[in-house]
């Protein structure tokens, strides 16, 4: 089995224990553990500190935890539905799965990424890869992240546990609950969680409310376990999320209501005595209903509704086996379908409305197999090898659609492409404590829906118009990697540089003999394979345990990009520094410091007209306490962030919009 390394918001390599067989992960691996410490727990360990540490603010969403690991940043149009990447790589570049699950987004302006609709309370884990090392996941060019469901517990004899919470933040006046409840029985088990949020327009450092920024949101998850044989496990999972009045402060258009329902069904055998030690099978299906309208701005010339639906079915099997001595192999194979529809209707007063399909309804099958071989050559050296073969079939499924694309003189929308992908990674000790690791692969992805297909979709990031072209060639990537780690007792130190050409690299291109069909747009651009761009950066990290109560954990992050003619790439983060001081006091109480840095960004695209933004340093204050009685346990989170109300923008913010000022947060949680 992979053993993922496991911090509180980034992992440096572990030694692996041998003698057991099992190979160390790849370090293009981090994993953040999000399951409450057990209520039985009567003093924190290490590694619980360390799973804990960036999770203090118990009221954080799944895009604030995930926006503390040194690979992702998040580009960022409201307070709800940011964007995630990876080093630079925006969301089409990036796979996004649930526990292996595809889940295609239903907003054609990227409101929805697939992170918002999971919350922390119903999460085990989110594992982020980076470059060839997420070819088990599928193609992408710029890694992937892969988000595992919390499961319910089984226990000896029938038992209910469970915990209840409550939190209020003070930027956006918003408050939060959440409920959680597992029973068990030693056959069966069920597990349900709920989480409710409200925000209201926050406030930011120059104490301004910024309109548009306020969202409500309810999750609820049901996860069921049955033990058919000692070894085999029947398992269910059942999502339902629903956010409602969602601003968007970056764009013209708010969001009425985001819908989604997701579930599955999966077969799981487990057994160390058998050839292929762990086996599942995954039946899957997911609906996203998502629709845009601007009923809440005032004094609009013409109004519009923008409602998407994506409805994607699928299933994956996956396995893994020794296949001799200190060798590790992991297969999997998988499919899906996914059916895209996405239309716009504009009404101006004393006029007929006016309808047009912004996403020609259209469909994706995709089939893939995948390979991970580990193999420890001695005692000092390790060899990885992942590969992946994907092929996608695109195509426009209505003959209003098909007209559409055919005003463009696309003579034909359907599309097959075949990706490959290979990664070669060699890992060696090279002293004590150091080990280096280097890495190299080829890998690709496919066009968008809306690359393919897209229909006059503005862009409120450089003021055009966007349309798709079924002619595009798929994204072509070679990367490098070289990482160097240092593991003591004490000190844990790791850095990786990275490098990366992606050919045939997709972007818009203005025609001015195109007309724009939103008003005030600057024109139109079509979708074009550029002949290539370069990425590149650096991340390092460190964990200094100071004494047994006192740790310090500390990240840097620098990304650069280009294109062909020497451009600087849009949405490109600048350096970028977090340290984080905790000290323990006893058992129960802690208290941690932070400050994050982040340096001005002065390289910006003019092609985009993209901004510079300015340099910002910020300071947070957390505390926990926790009190364990007979059959409770009483946890009370509260701290200070942004305690100088410092008025900031990152770079990766659309429209000029500042991040909210100082906050104050407290949340208190009861389990049993």
């Amino acid at each position: 089995m992979k053993t993922p390394i496991l911090i509180g918001t980034f992992a440096l390599a572990a030694l692996p224990a041998w003698a057991q067989l099992q190979p160390i992960p790849a370090d293009s691996i981090r994993t953040i553990l999000l399951q409450e410490v057990a209520i039985s727990t009567k003093r924190h360990n290490h590694q619980q500190h360390l799973q804990e540490f960036y999770t203090a603010n118990k009221a954080a969403t799944t895009e604030e935890l995930l926006s503390r690991m040194p690979e992702v940043s998040f580009i960022r149009r409201g307070s709800y539905g940011m964007e995630p990447t990876i080093r630079a790589y925006s969301a089409s570049q990036v796979s996004v799965t649930l526990d292996g699950m595809r889940i295609q987004g239903a907003c054609t302006d990227k409101m929805d990424p697939a992170t918002i609709y999971i919350e922390p309370l119903n999460l085990q884990s989110i594992e982020v890869q980076t470059a060839g090392g997420s070819a088990m996941q599928g193609t992408a060019i710029g890694g992937s992240l892969n988000m595992k469901l919390a499961e319910a517990e089984l226990a000896d004899e029938p038992k209910l546990s469970g915990a209840v919470s409550t939190g209020y933040q003070s930027a956006a006046n918003a408050v939060l609950g959440g409920l959680r409840l597992n029973y068990a029985t030693p056959v069966w088990g069920l597990r349900a969680s709920g989480t409710y949020r409200n925000a209201q327009n926050y406030r930011n450092g120059n104490g301004d409310k910024v309109l548009y920024s306020q969202y409500e949101k309810a999750n609820i998850a049901l996860n069921g376990k049955f033990l058919l044989q000692d070894d085999l496990i029947l398992k269910a999972d059942f999502i339902a999320d629903d956010g409602w009045n969602i601003g968007f402060p970056a764009l013209p258009m708010d969001v009425g209501t985001a819908k989604a329902r997701i579930g599955s069904l999966s077969l799981v055998r487990e057994n160390e005595e058998r050839r292929w030690t762990r086996l599942e099978a995954r039946l899957y299906a997911n609906r996203i209903a998502h629709s845009m309208d601007d009923s809440a701005r005032p004094d609009l010339p013409v109004r519009m509704d923008m409602p998407g639906l994506s409805r994607t079915s699928g299933l994956y099997v996956e396995g893994t086996t020794a296949p001799g001595a200190n060798q590790q192999l992991s297969v999997r194979a998988d499919a899906s379908a996914s059916y895209l529809e996405a239309s716009m209707t504009m009404y101006q007063e004393g006029q007929a409305p006016m309808f047009m399909l912004t996403w020609p309804n259209n469909r994706q099958l995709q089939s893939g197999v995948a390979a991970q071989y580990s193999w420890q050559v001695n005692a000092k050296t390790q060899l990885q090898l992942n590969s992946r073969l994907n092929v996608s079939d695109f195509s426009v499924t209505s003959r209003e659609g098909r007209d559409q694309m055919a005003v463009f003189g696309s003579t034909g929308t359907e599309r097959q492409f075949v990706i490959p992908a290979a990664t070669v990674q060699l890992s060696r000790m090279v002293y004590k404590k150091l080990k280096a690791s280097i890495s190299g692969g080829i890998n690709g992805r496919t066009p968008t829906a809306s690359e393919l297909y897209g229909f006059y979709l503005f862009s409120q990031f450089d003021g055009y118009d966007y349309v798709g072209n079924p002619d595009l060639k798929p994204e072509r990537g070679m990367q490098g990697e070289f990482t160097l780690s240092w593991q003591e007792p004490k000190v844990r130190v790791q850095a990786t540089a990275y490098a990366s050409k992606v050919e045939n690299y997709i972007v818009g291109a203005y025609k001015p003999e195109l007309s724009a069909m939103t008003m005030g747009a600057r024109g139109v651009k079509v979708y074009y394979n550029a002949p290539y761009a370069l990425l590149m950066g650096a991340e390092a990290s460190a964990v200094y345990n100071i004494n047994g109560y006192t740790q310090l954990v500390s990240t840097l992050k620098y990304s650069y990009g280009r294109d062909a003619a020497g451009e600087p790439l849009p949405m490109i983060a600048p350096l970028r520094h977090v340290s984080s001081l905790r000290k323990y006091f006893g058992d129960n109480l802690w208290v941690q410091g932070e400050t994050e840095i982040a340096a001005a960004q002065h390289r910006n695209s003019e092609s985009f007209g993209e901004q510079p933004t300015e340099p910002f340093m910020l300071w947070h204050l957390r505390a926990g306490y926790q009190k364990e009685t007979a059959r409770k346990v009483w946890q009370l989170n509260a701290g200070v962030e942004n305690i100088f109300n410092v008025n900031y923008r990152e770079h990766l913010d659309w429209g000029q919009i500042t991040r909210p000022g100082r906050n104050m947060f407290v949340q208190l949680s009861m389990g049993f």
